[in-house]
């Protein structure tokens, strides 16, 4: 008897749907035949389905076409050309678009996964040679295509940037503190937050003149004991802003003084309290459990998805980050416990590291 795999039942198709984790095995689904491919745009207009995205890590090649994506479920990575612009170097991934950069002065947004033009952004000019740190989106151009924003982290020391997709002029963000580490949208404010736990929010502005920012934790205003962290800022699923907290030993050269390598240590991860209204700084939690949130952090937004969604693949309580840059060593994926303490390793594969780090990406397909 053969059987007419086409002509399935729908439902049973989209209970087969249900069980697979990966987005990308979403496409191969859908790839199969025209009834397949209707029963997941069907699928996907289910609200639990969007908002519930794994995230792939996506790692640096020496092509600047192809890059690979490494899956946690499948522990493969899938080689992926970019066929609508040359990829020199990420310099950050938010809401699922790229922004990537050929030349210091100039950055693009690209979507790697839906059929959208790219994005040229107006040059970033300043008196040192640039080096685009992070670039992060307040809201999808793809559906907010006149109601987004971008800022950006420019070298070390920290330079920040920042427009509307309303004008085509950057405004300066005018912050003393340097080694700024991340930037955030959160809730009509941007949080940028340095390596010693000093917060500043800013209100967006559209004018020409530098906007100035408020501090809003002036009790740490200090150095802080252990100076070697990298500190992130995410958005919980319950709604809340997170700041965690990554502790590390870096090692340098005795004879150049170059970065040779570092270790993590350890993570610590915070609830902050602020008042929605004024912006007041009312206190931070000390998280001894993450919930249900599992956490991504890295180059790239930090990002949050469900244990329980995807328990199947996650560890709960953990916390997913790549090893440092180590040019002596494969980069590994790693996963810290906030409850215990202890380091685990995923199987990620070898590959010997690139500049930039690998980054984490949503990867949001397109299925109109």
């Amino acid at each position: 008897m053969v059987r007419d795999w086409a002509n399935l039942d729908p439902l049973a198709l989209s209970l087969v749907l249900e069980k697979l984790e990966e987005p990308i095995d979403h496409v191969w689904f859908g790839a199969v035949c025209k009834s397949w491919l209707s029963v997941a745009k069907l699928t996907h207009q289910n609200h639990q389905f969007r908002t519930n995205v794994l995230p792939m890590l996506m790692i640096p090649t020496i092509s600047k076409t192809v890059s690979g994506f490494y899956s946690i479920p499948a522990n493969k990575v899938y080689p992926f050309l970019f066929n609508v612009h040359p990829v020199e170097r990420c310099c950050g991934s938010s809401h699922g678009w790229l922004a990537t950069t050929m030349d210091n002065n100039f950055i693009t947004l690209l979507n790697p996964f839906k059929n959208v033009a790219p994005i040229q952004l107006p040059p970033l000019i300043h008196d040192s040679p640039p080096y685009h740190k992070k670039v992060t989106l307040s809201a999808d151009p793809t559906t907010s295509p006149n109601d987004y924003a971008v800022a950006v982290i420019q070298n070390q020391s920290g330079y920040l940037y920042f427009k509307s997709a309303r004008r085509n002029i950057w405004s300066y963000i005018n912050i003393r503190y340097s080694h700024v580490t991340d930037i955030t949208f959160y809730k009509g404010l941007i949080y940028v937050v340095n390596r010693w736990k000093l917060i500043v929010t800013f209100k967006f502005c559209d004018s020409n003149d530098s906007c100035h920012g408020k501090m809003i934790n002036p009790s740490l205003e200090r150095w802080h004991e252990d100076s070697d962290c990298q500190v992130y800022l995410v958005k919980s699923l319950e709604g809340d802003l997170w700041m965690v907290e990554r502790f590390m030993d870096f090692h340098y050269s005795s004879e150049d003084a170059y970065l040779h390598g570092s270790l993590t240590k350890s993570f610590q991860v915070y609830k902050l309290k602020v008042d929605d209204q004024s912006g007041k700084f009312l206190g931070m939690k000390k998280l001894e459990s993450l919930g249900d949130n599992v956490l991504f952090v890295g180059c790239g937004d930090s990002i949050s998805v469900s244990a329980s969604y995807f328990s199947n693949c996650l560890q709960k309580d953990s916390i997913y980050y790549t090893s440092e840059y180590d040019p002596n060593r494969p980069f590994v994926l790693e996963l810290y416990n906030v409850k215990d303490g202890s380091i685990g390793r995923q199987c990620a594969p070898s590959s010997r590291w690139m500049i930039p780090s690998p980054m984490w990406i949503l990867p949001q397909f397109q299925w109109d």
